[in-house]
């Protein structure tokens, strides 16, 4: 090699150095938006798009499909969907021996057709089922067993009533409502029993009237004793054999896992009892669910410790219900003084949620996030507790970008 080769190298060499420390002085004297732009320019904004080991869902109202926006969203943003309240019992099973699943024939799309022909229509979405076995959402006809029934007979009449509910309602949405290559049910997963504890960690059972006159302990409990709750996903899953519906996921879904350690003891306890019990081979559970009503001061090492201890179970989780609220307990207005702290806050915790999923659950474990409603306007905190991604004209908050930028971290334990 001559010298001229080499000056020419060595020149090319220095004027390279150069240029690349003036990009990176010029990179480290760009604002922080400018960095953040840089930064999130390839990151989709469609929810469903940004991690492909998590599925994101949202929980729906059909009475709210009227309002194109929120339908618009419910279509575009979420590869998952829940149905608020059209898949419980009262709705479904409304009177003995009648169920309304909304296939009239007749033409017009019925109430409860609404939801899932919303999955089937845009995507072939995943649809969650929510939920089998309430102590509320129960029709008047379910809870007047306690006073038309002899005593004795009660606990044989609600196990008949449970079953066969059981078995109609798995069973329709093994049969309807497909999709994919080869066909299969797109509903591939229920809550099989909600909330059968209280915060203290001891069963729903005895008459317990709140406020409202609403009995928030348990009929199932009440008379069939705690064995419903085993009973409850042995026919669950004896209806899916039943209907060769081989791959649909069970789960136990309920709140408080990340405030009453108790109670998240004590579901943990059940769900590791329930998860060596099979049918046929199958097991009659397969996930937890943490249904995640938080508040935007909850601490997030408790949200943190609530994951982890069922992530520990083995079983598939899913943050089943997430809102935030800016609301602390009985209030029904933020202190306009502290309001910018805690819209901070609570974005800074959608963030760190969708974060702590990806660190702690692998993603063989991962049934996914789903958010509870849409908008602000749809929340069942109420408006004021603004606890959702979208505002009251359906437009991204900063919770949406902290949300879809948490998931976007692609991590994993």
């Amino acid at each position: 090699m001559n010298k001229v080769t080499i000056t020419v190298l060595v020149l090319g060499s220095m004027l390279g150095a150069c240029k690349k420390q003036e990009k990176t002085s010029e990179a480290a004297n760009l604002s922080p938006e400018k960095t953040m732009a840089m930064s999130t320019v390839a990151v989709s904004t469609i929810l469903q798009e940004v991690n492909p080991d998590i599925i994101i869902g949202a929980a729906v109202n059909s009475n709210k499909f009227s309002v194109t926006a929120y339908k618009d969203l419910a279509e575009e943003q979420y590869n998952s969907i829940t149905a608020e309240n059209d898949m419980k019992m009262n709705s479904l099973n409304p009177s003995k021996f009648v169920w309304d699943f909304g296939i009239q024939g007749n033409g017009i799309e019925e109430k409860n057709e609404k939801i899932p022909n919303l999955a089937k229509d845009h995507g072939e979405k995943r649809m969650h089922g929510h939920a089998l076995v309430w102590h509320r959402a129960l029709p008047q006809w379910v809870t007047n067993i306690e006073s038309n029934t002899p005593v004795a007979a009660r606990a044989d009449t609600l196990e008949a009533v449970m079953k066969r509910h059981i078995d109609k309602t798995v069973g329709f949405y093994s049969q309807y409502y497909k999709g994919g290559n080869p066909l299969l049910p797109l509903l591939k997963s229920w809550d099989v029993v909600n909330e059968a504890y209280y915060d203290d960690g001891t069963l729903r059972g005895n008459l317990n009237l709140d406020g409202q006159g609403n009995d928030i302990g348990s009929i199932w409990k009440r008379y069939m004793g705690e064995i419903y709750i085993e009973k409850a996903f042995r026919y669950a899953r004896l209806a899916a054999r039943a209907n060769q519906n081989w791959k649909l996921k069970l789960f136990y879904n309920d709140y408080g896992h990340e405030y009453s350690t108790t109670k998240l003891n004590a579901i943990y306890n059940k769900v590791m009892q329930l998860k060596p019990m099979t049918e046929g081979g199958d097991p009659i559970i397969n996930g937890v669910g943490l249904q995640m009503h938080i508040r935007y001061n909850t601490p997030l090492t408790s949200i943190r410790a609530a994951i982890q201890k069922m992530k520990e179970t083995g079983l598939l989780v899913h943050i089943a219900e997430l809102d935030i609220s800016l609301l602390g307990p009985n209030e029904t207005s933020v202190p306009a003084t502290d309001l910018t702290n805690r819209r901070n806050l609570q974005k800074s915790l959608y963030y760190n949620v969708a974060k702590a999923y990806q660190e702690i659950v692998p993603i063989n474990q991962r049934w996914g996030i789903t958010l509870w409603n849409i908008g602000d306007a749809d929340s069942a905190w109420g408006l004021n507790a603004e606890a959702t991604l979208f505002d009251t004209t359906y437009q991204k908050k900063q919770n949406f970008w902290n949300f879809r930028d948490g998931l976007n971290l692609q991590l994993t334990p």
